[in-house]
C-alpha cells in the first residue's frame, strides 16, 4: 500500500516555458528548493489565492506580471486521485491564453 500524501505536479512545461520567456524578474535572494543554491533573481508574482491538498496541507496560487503589462494567474485545473490527490496545475493569462495538462498527461502521471 502507498503513502497517501498530496502529489503537486505543477504547472505544464508550456506554462513554465512561457513564464520564462514572458515574466518580468525581481532582484532577490531565495533559495531554490530543488537544488539549495541562491537564485538571484525571481519571477515577479504574487499570492492570489490557495486550497487546500488532502490533510488540509494549504498551497498557495500565484499571480505573475509579464513584460508586456499583462498578468497570468495559476489555478489548480485537475486533482484526480493517487493514494492522495495529484495536484495540476494551469495557467491563465489575462488576454485568454490558458496553459493546461493535457488529459493524456494527467491520465498517465496520476497513476
Amino acid at each position: 500500500m502507498g503513502i497517501r500524501e498530496d502529489q503537486l505536479q505543477g504547472l505544464p512545461a508550456s506554462a513554465e516555458g512561457f513564464l520564462n520567456e514572458n515574466c518580468l524578474m525581481v532582484d532577490g535572494t531565495v533559495m531554490c528548493p530543488h537544488c539549495g543554491k541562491a537564485i538571484c533573481q525571481v519571477r515577479k508574482s504574487e499570492r492570489c489565492g490557495s486550497f487546500f491538498g488532502m490533510f488540509e496541507n494549504e498551497y498557495a496560487l500565484h499571480k505573475y506580471f509579464l513584460k508586456d503589462g499583462r498578468t497570468a494567474e495559476e489555478y489548480e485545473q485537475a486533482a484526480p486521485w493517487s493514494s492522495g490527490p495529484v495536484i495540476f496545475l494551469g495557467l491563465k493569462v489575462s488576454d485568454g491564453t490558458d496553459f493546461r495538462w493535457s488529459e493524456k498527461d494527467i491520465e498517465e502521471l496520476s497513476r
